[in-house]
C-alpha cells in the first residue's frame, strides 16, 4: 500500500504522464550531518524528531541539518581549497566549488545550531546525495555528510524544530520505523541501513572516502500500458539507478 497522500500520487501521476500544467518547485541546496559515535554494541548516530508544526518533515526523524544560506558561500570563500580537497569534492557533490565550500559551512553550522556540537569543515566525509521528488511543494537538494562526535562534547538538541534528540543504533531505529513508531524519510532511510553495512567508525569513513555518489531521487513512471513503477533516478539526468522503486514515503505536508 502507498504511504503517499493521494495529492502527491496524483502530482507523481501527472508528471510521469506529462499531463502536469506546473513546473516542479526548484529544490534548494541543503546539507546534513551523520554524527556517529562507537558504542559498545556497534554504531551509532545522533537523531532529532522535528516539531509537528515543521512545513518539512514533520515528526520526522532527521540528522542535523539544514538549508545553504547566503552566508554559508561568504565564508566558504575562506576555506583553503587545497586542504579541504574542494576541486574534487565539488564534483562528487554535483555542483560548482563555491557552492561545495558553502555547504562545508552549511553543514558545521547547522550541526552547531540544533546540536551544540562544533567541529571543522575537515572533519566532514560526503557519504550521499539525495532530492526531494519533484511532487513535492518543499524540494531540498541536499548532501549527507558523516562526521565522528568529538569525545570532549555533548549533543543536545537546540532551538524550536526538534522536540526530541537521541543517540540510536541504525538497526534500532530502522526496526521502530518498520514497527510505526518512528518516522523515516527515504533518504534517511537509506543512509541508516547504508551504517549497517559497517561495524566501526574508522571503516565506513573509509569506504565513504570510495563510494561513487550521485544526486538520487525517487520518481514514478507509468508505460504505454498504464503500469506504475517507481525508481531512484539520477536527479541531473534522468537515468534510471534503481529500478523497482518501494514506494516512497511522505516527505512533506501539502502547501495550502
Amino acid at each position: 500500500m502507498s504511504e503517499l497522500p493521494e495529492y502527491a500520487l496524483g502530482r507523481a501521476r501527472e508528471l510521469a504522464s506529462g499531463q502536469a500544467d506546473w513546473k516542479p518547485v526548484v529544490p534548494r541546496s541543503a546539507a546534513t550531518v551523520m554524527l556517529l559515535r562507537q558504542a559498545d554494541a556497534g554504531l551509532e548516530t545522533y537523531m532529532m524528531c522535528r516539531a509537528s508544526t515543521m512545513a518539512f518533515a514533520a515528526s520526522a526523524y532527521v540528522f542535523p541539518g539544514g538549508r545553504l544560506d547566503p552566508a554559508d558561500i561568504e565564508h566558504g570563500a575562506e576555506l583553503d581549497g587545497a586542504a579541504h580537497g574542494i576541486s574534487a569534492l565539488s564534483l562528487r557533490m554535483s555542483t560548482d566549488e563555491v557552492e561545495a565550500r558553502g555547504l562545508l559551512i552549511c553543514a558545521v553550522r547547522e550541526l552547531e545550531e540544533e546540536a551544540g556540537v562544533i567541529i571543522g569543515p575537515q572533519s566532514l566525509v560526503l557519504i550521499d546525495h539525495w532530492v526531494t521528488p519533484e511532487w513535492e511543494n518543499l524540494r531540498y537538494d541536499v548532501r549527507f555528510f558523516l562526521a565522528h562526535m568529538p569525545a570532549d562534547q555533548i549533543a543536545e538538541p537546540r532551538g524550536t524544530e526538534a522536540v526530541e534528540a537521541r543517540w540510536i543504533a541504525p538497526e534500532d531505529a530502522i526496526a521502530e520505523a518498520d514497527q510505526g513508531r518512528m518516522l523515516l524519510m527515504a533518504p534517511t532511510r537509506a543512509a541508516l541501513e547504508h551504517l549497517l553495512e559497517h561495524s566501526d567508525i574508522a571503516a565506513l569513513i573509509a569506504a565513504a572516502d570510495a563510494r561513487e555518489i550521485v544526486p538520487r531521487m525517487d520518481r514514478l513512471h507509468v508505460d504505454e500500458q498504464g503500469v506504475e513503477s517507481w525508481a531512484i533516478v539520477h536527479d541531473r539526468t534522468g537515468e534510471i539507478l534503481t529500478p523497482g522503486r518501494p514506494v516512497p514515503p511522505q516527505e512533506s505536508s501539502p502547501t495550502p
